[in-house]
């Protein structure tokens, strides 16, 4: 019987061993699909995804690429390996070859680029810019053959308002003109990489492929026509990238590398979105996972930063598309949420690729006192240090709606700048009257045209970079639910009865708040005083705030009278200590000049942008 049981054994392992041998392999992916020689990094890790593809050996024969080591997890179909690029070596394409157990073959032609020099003063933003949003589903259809497309689930249906509407980068193109004719310098795409979801994948914030523009926008090569189209108008470029989640149609989603590569729950738990989780020193473990290993919603899976594959495959991603399309800058999305030491050494390594690279943190908080974790200039009291360079500047924003909307109490803003101490540096925040996340601005203070404009002249004239959202400029108005927020731009579509891309398209009201953001944004573009100046401003009387923007040669003052009437003769001698040298002006929205300064008279609800001279 030992016999027998023996022979059966060997027998066992013997078609245990032919079968394993003759298992298929395939290879699906690789990614990053190429990289660059020059980086300050040498190091890099290639992700190839295929079945059992960790059965194979994997060879490079390329003068100064070295394999230094191959990675492997729980699942086989997934291998890691991790590179050496010398700075001596070529720019130039070299097979990987996977060698199976049974001898065969799989190649991937791998290219290496040469990094390209770029100008990292010039290529970088800062307070002379003004950054403008578009949501580009519902910005311009600018190809209606790729509204549907076969390679992606949702189809087009813009009589649904959380429905794919057909905007694409190429409507963008098409009208960058009227945004560069606005004067602003940057553009900010919501993520336009592929969201291959059911339903509701138009916001963009559910990637299925981090590598990959979707299709109903179009491809990476209008992406990188876009962007060189800015770079030649002379204007900037701004990608929004999300670490935090990726969408549940994800490729990887039905073939998880590991266990460990999302933050797994029993049963599906939704984070509690409390931002200042982040910075509570009191703050609970169970508050704390739950905030940041949460998910936003059951089609946007929480990845866990925390595995290092995963990190370094997302780090590398973010620079992919810095060199791949020669960003200026980036919007991270929720930064708070994901590890945030892995998002801190993100930004370090972004940082090292590219010293004075702009990138801005989705930060959430209405207090500066929270805010300021991401933005202190220092070490936090738990011993981290964010070496964030830019922050979403939310608690100005509550403020303007308090000073300009129902409350009209003025002295909120003055209030929230006067606690900037808590800031590293408060002239970096991104101030802002609306985004994709808000109630339309126009809406929110009660479609008054009047303190609409006085927010759009405070927000482009104090401290910080200042973001504009598409269509504020035009009075659109919307509330939540986010599909009303986010409206089609009358004009974007062929089918479209008026056309406001265009002055003879818009009504009188529109073309006057236009105007007005216009002529701001174009005196600002040579106001240094406003790029890099200081700021000093007056405690608000009577709902009048008064504050100047200046250098040692330049200076502007502004005067905000939030009251709905007239204020004739009103007396300047309370800010002769900012006066001091100066004897004249000119208030740039009204071409009025002032041979005096000692009174002026105010306007109802309005604001005066005085350029002061000798």
């Amino acid at each position: 019987m030992k016999t027998i049981f023996r022979i059966f054994i060997i027998c066992l392992l013997f078609f245990v061993s032919i079968r394993l041998s003759a298992q298929n392999v395939t290879l699906n992916r690789v990614e990053p699909p190429n990289w660059w020689i020059g980086m300050e990094n040498p190091e890099l890790q290639i992700l190839v995804y295929g079945e059992n593809i960790s059965q194979t050996k994997p060879s490079i024969n390329y003068e100064g690429v070295l394999i230094h080591s191959i990675s492997t997890l729980e699942n086989e179909n997934y291998l890691f390996i991790n590179l050496s690029i010398a700075e001596t070596t070529k720019e130039g394409s070299f097979d990987i070859v996977f060698k199976t157990k049974t001898n065969k073959e799989l190649r991937y032609t791998y290219e290496l680029k040469t990094k390209k020099h770029r100008d990292n003063a010039t290529q970088s933003i800062d307070g002379s810019d003004v950054i403008y949003l578009i949501t580009p589903d519902r910005f311009s259809n600018g190809d209606p053959e790729n509204d549907s497309t076969e390679d992606t689930l949702e189809k087009v249906n813009r009589s649904n308002q959380d429905g794919r509407h057909g905007g694409d980068i190429r409507g963008v193109i098409n009208h960058l003109d009227y945004i560069q004719n606005l004067r602003v310098t940057t553009l900010w795409l919501n993520p336009f990489l592929e969201n291959d979801q059911p339903k509701y994948s138009y916001h963009g914030y559910g990637i299925s492929d981090f590598y990959k523009t979707d299709s109903r926008f179009g491809n990476n090569a209008d992406f990188l026509s876009l962007v060189d189209l800015c770079h030649q108008k002379g204007m900037k470029m701004i990608m929004d990238q999300v670490f935090n989640h990726c969408g549940a149609g994800h490729w990887w989603m039905n073939d998880l590398p590991s266990k460990d590569w999302l933050n797994q729950w029993d049963t599906f738990t939704r984070s509690n979105f409390t931002n200042i989780a982040a910075s509570d020193p009191h703050v609970s473990k169970s508050d704390y996972d739950l905030f940041t290993k949460g998910w936003f919603d059951t089609n946007l899976p929480d990845l866990n930063l925390e595995n290092p594959f995963l990190a370094t495959y997302m780090i590398q991603n973010s620079i992919w598309w810095v060199e791949y399309a020669q960003l200026d800058g980036i919007r991270m999305d929720t930064y708070p949420y994901p590890e945030k030491n892995v998002m801190a050494k993100w930004v370090e390594t972004i940082n090292t690729e590219y010293p004075n690279f702009y990138i801005v943190a989705e930060t959430w908080e209405a207090k500066a006192s929270s805010l300021s974790y991401w933005n202190n200039g220092g070490v936090n009291n738990d011993g981290y240090k964010s070496p964030v360079n830019s922050v979403c500047d939310y608690p100005l924003y509550y403020a303007m709606l308090k000073a300009f909307g129902k409350e009209e109490n003025i002295y909120k803003i003055y209030e929230t700048l006067a606690e900037d101490f808590v800031y590293g540096d408060p002239f970096s925040n991104k101030i802002f009257n609306g985004n994709h996340d808000v109630g339309r601005l126009f809406t929110l203070l009660d479609e008054d045209i009047d303190k609409l404009k006085l927010s759009m002249a405070f927000i482009l004239t104090t401290r910080g970079i200042p973001q504009l959202y598409y269509g504020d400029e035009l009075l659109f108005g919307g509330d939540k639910p986010d599909g009303q927020l986010r409206k089609d731009f009358p004009g974007g579509w062929k089918t479209d009865k008026r056309n406001a891309f265009t002055n003879k398209g818009r009504t009188v009201q529109e073309n006057s708040v236009y105007n007005y953001v216009s002529t701001i944004l174009n005196w600002r573009k040579g106001a240094t005083e406003i790029h890099s100046g200081k700021l000093k401003h007056f405690q608000p009387l009577e709902n009048i705030y008064v504050y100047f923007r200046y250098t040692d040669t330049e200076s502007t003052m502004i005067i905000i009278n939030n009251k709905k009437k007239d204020i004739p003769n009103y007396s300047l001698e309370r800010y002769k200590e900012a006066l001091d040298g100066y004897s004249k002006g000119k208030d740039i929205i009204t071409n009025t000049h002032f041979s005096t300064l000692k009174s002026i008279d105010l306007k109802a609800n309005s604001a005066s942008i005085i350029k002061l001279s000798k």
